[in-house]
């Protein structure tokens, strides 16, 4: 089949590693033989005009054999991600008539309907091609009192109008069931590349080795990813453990803030800063670690933790909507979300009994359900049912 897919948001050269698993997802739909390219839009407001003007993204470019299109806009009323609605749209719109107005698409596949699935929806009016939204906005259970009423009526016609709708864990699905019956929306979750996550013999090395990663451009992503909560139970932590370290991958504008709660806590000593890593660099880092912990307020699936998995390691997160889904006994721990008493009794007892955690058992595990193969597959059953019901 031919799809196109269309992202809410995706990676640039200054930084490549934001919508990762769209790209993940098109790899794997490609391997498993179908056509694929991505259009997106990139939009501009006004506080974001020297971005905009400094603009050098490809308006084509080509990665494992997809296509990606893509173009800038300026909407000099963007307030938030809500106030680029109309102007995403009109740019996926006028990619999709520039350069594949000419070939026989089969499905508009967008990621979260704020305003790809939108988008897809308008799109979808206009050349009678069907589309699926596959949602993974944490807009729709950290912010929902904040989406304008204007928007929820533009929201709840695509998720109506979709031929297929797809969350990416179950939790997450009962959230959405607002917008769209619970009973005809699918779990699906993201795709692993096990080509670069998987277990690989590590260095020796002194002590348990934790690490975490998460973006902290905002003081919003710090609470949301619950770097506070890691950092207090460290304090506790480390304080009974000795050779103990906690590796912090990810960067931001706001990751000084967590180097000072660091310094607050007399911790400093015992734990490493690594900044912004690339894919590969991520992979380093968990391949080298004994566990990786997060203990996020909420995710909707939480890839970082299936990746560490691949690489078999065990991991600590809180039971927040997606991880409830594939944190088991044997692979994690979870814990109540925001609670530093069990996030320290977590690190202490994987601590004494990281031997009871098998990387080869751990990383089959995810293989099985988030592999490329597996994904597509699930996906591909979509695709032709939905064929098959249009050519009845």
């Amino acid at each position: 089949m031919n799809i196109v897919i269309i992202p809410a948001f995706f990676q640039t050269k200054k930084n490549p590693t934001i919508g990762s698993f769209f790209l993940d997802q098109a790899k794997a739909l490609r391997k498993s033989g179908h056509q694929v390219s991505i259009l997106y839009c990139d939009t501009y407001s006004v506080k974001c005009i020297r971005d905009y003007a400094a603009y050098s993204e490809d308006a084509l470019s080509e990665t494992d054999g997809i296509k990606i299109y893509r173009k800038r806009v300026f909407c000099p009323l963007k307030h938030g991600m809500e106030g680029h609605r109309t102007q995403f749209t009109e740019g996926i719109i006028q990619l999709f008539e520039q350069y594949l107005s000419g070939e026989k698409v089969d499905i508009l596949h967008a990621h979260c309907c704020v305003w790809a699935g939108y988008a897809a929806m308008r799109l979808s009016d206009r050349t009678k091609i069907p589309y699926f939204i596959t949602e993974h906005a944490t807009l729709f259970a950290l912010h929902k009192d904040k989406i304008r009423k204007g928007n929820e009526r533009y929201i709840r016609q695509a998720f109506e109008r979709a031929a297929k709708v797809v969350c990416v864990s179950r939790a997450f699905a009962k959230l959405i069931a607002r917008y769209r019956t619970a009973g005809d929306i699918e779990v699906i979750g993201n795709v692993v590349s096990f080509g670069q996550f998987q277990p690989k013999q590590s260095a020796p090395h002194s002590g348990m080795r934790f690490l975490t990663i998460c973006y902290m451009n905002t003081g919003d992503q710090l609470r949301k990813k619950g770097m506070d909560i890691l950092l207090k139970a460290w304090r506790d932590f480390s304080r009974k453990q000795d050779g103990v370290k906690l590796i912090v991958g990810g960067g931001g504008q706001v990751a000084q803030k967590a180097v000072e709660w660091c310094k607050e806590y007399g911790i400093e000593e015992s734990v490493e800063f690594v900044g912004a890593l690339s894919r590969e660099q991520v992979a380093a880092q968990m391949q080298a670690c004994d566990a990786f912990v997060l203990p996020s307020r909420y995710e909707t699936f939480g890839v970082v933790y299936i990746e560490a998995m691949a690489c078999g390691k065990p991991v600590i997160a809180a039971a927040n909507g997606g991880p409830d889904d594939f944190v088991k006994d044997f692979n994690g721990i979870l814990i109540a979300p925001e609670c530093v008493v069990e996030l320290t009794e977590a690190m202490q007892y994987m601590a004494e009994h990281r031997e009871c955690y098998e990387p080869q058992r751990i990383a089959e595990f995810v293989k099985e359900r988030f592999s490329e193969q597996a994904v597509a597959a699930q996906l591909s059953e979509l695709y032709m049912a939905n064929h098959n019901r249009r050519n009845r």
